[in-house]
């Protein structure tokens, strides 16, 4: 028997940083993905599944929106409901505010997703509530959802560091003002100054919101000021893999995340989760929901906005050696124990199953 459809909606399927919607989706139990996205990108490492480009700009699209709106195309209708979707799951809410017809016409059950930015940053503009309100979704209706990553795929490997060789440090991110990068630089400056070889793998670029361009500026500039170009590696934005065959070779993830002066702040940081589970040690902030996601470990954060402090915990890896080895294998536990990707998969599924009176409803 097929599995009944699930329309899942996006606007980049899978954008660089998006991978873990990826992943989620791939392993869904008990619904099969239909994937509706404004963008198709990087389907070379999104293999496993199909991507329909919903709405591109064609002249009889265009005709048909320009009286009617979001209206969708009766073309476009017919071929979803082919597929016999048993219910719609918007991923971001500045996507399910321009999904209401489509809901509509379907008639199906609705899911929004509100991640990172959303939850912080954009209920602080009075433009974005009555877009929220518009949703209609009573309190009692709001779930939230823990996200995983694929243990199978993130084998662990224990950091070790050689006496005569530097603490090799990874960011990996968005040159954004929540990600902190900014007080990293410092906290190298710092921890030169006091004769501690290290070096970082600075792996992000700036992206398209506002404020990126003057973050990256930020970054370069203090890298400059501080001399450290020999210290800091750059990288663009890495195909997953790479990323990951990067993080084997650091010992050391940093999170700086701190909240931006808009409101900013972050989701899950899903790099932490990642190389969480290949035994990587991992220094971050107390930041939003990154205590969340390092549970029975979120002792060993730091505050936001504090170099002094970011230079203190990765100091500590190389003043005492063996936490690289025993941090690594806690985090690994860690992730074993609450950030299974196939456990979060399959609670998405039992959403899915109270939302259509499916197996899993109670």
């Amino acid at each position: 028997m097929t599995a009944p459809a699930a329309l899942e909606r996006c606007d980049r399927f899978v954008a660089r940083t998006m991978n873990w919607m990826y992943d989620h989706l791939r392993v869904l139990t008990r619904c099969s993905p239909l994937i509706l996205t404004d963008h198709v990108e990087n389907r070379s490492e999104s293999a496993e599944l199909k991507a329909w480009q919903w709405r591109p700009e064609t002249l009889p699209r265009r005709v048909w929106h320009k009286p009617r709106g979001s209206e969708p195309w009766p073309p476009d209708l017919h071929r979803l409901r082919r597929g016999e979707p048993v219910l719609l799951h918007s991923h971001f809410g500045w996507v399910a505010t321009g999904d209401h017809t489509l809901r509509e016409a379907m008639e199906l059950p609705w899911i929004v997703g509100i991640y990172g930015a959303e939850a912080y940053e954009l209920p602080r503009n009075p433009a974005w509530r009555p877009q929220l309100e518009a949703l209609g979704c009573d309190r009692e209706k709001l779930v939230v959802h823990n996200l995983g990553v694929d243990l199978d795929a993130l084998h662990f490997k224990a950091r070790v560091r050689s006496p005569d060789e530097p603490l090799w440090i990874l960011f990996a991110g968005t040159f954004r003002e929540k990600k902190g990068v900014p007080d990293l630089i410092d906290a190298l400056h710092l921890l030169e100054g006091n004769g501690v070889p290290v070096h970082l793998e600075l792996v992000g670029d700036a992206a398209m919101k506002p404020g990126d361009a003057e973050t990256k500026a930020e970054i370069l500039a203090r890298i400059r000021r501080w001399g450290l170009e020999d210290a800091v590696t750059r990288h663009p934005f890495l195909p997953f893999g790479e990323l990951v065959e990067l993080a084997r070779h650091c010992h050391v993830l940093a999170t700086p995340s701190v909240t931006a002066a808009s409101g900013d702040a972050e989701g899950t940081v899903f790099i932490t989760q990642q190389t969480m589970a290949t035994g990587m040690p991992v220094v971050a902030t107390r930041h939003a929901d990154i205590p969340y996601t390092f549970g029975d470990l979120a002792d060993s954060l730091v505050p936001e906005r504090d170099p002094p402090a970011l230079a203190a915990a990765l100091r500590r890896y190389v003043e005492v050696p063996d936490a690289l080895t025993t941090d690594g294998a806690r985090v690994r536990r860690h992730a074993e124990e609450n950030l299974d990707l196939r456990k979060a998969a399959e609670a998405l599924a039992r959403i899915y199953d109270r939302v259509t009176d499916g197996p899993g409803q109670g």
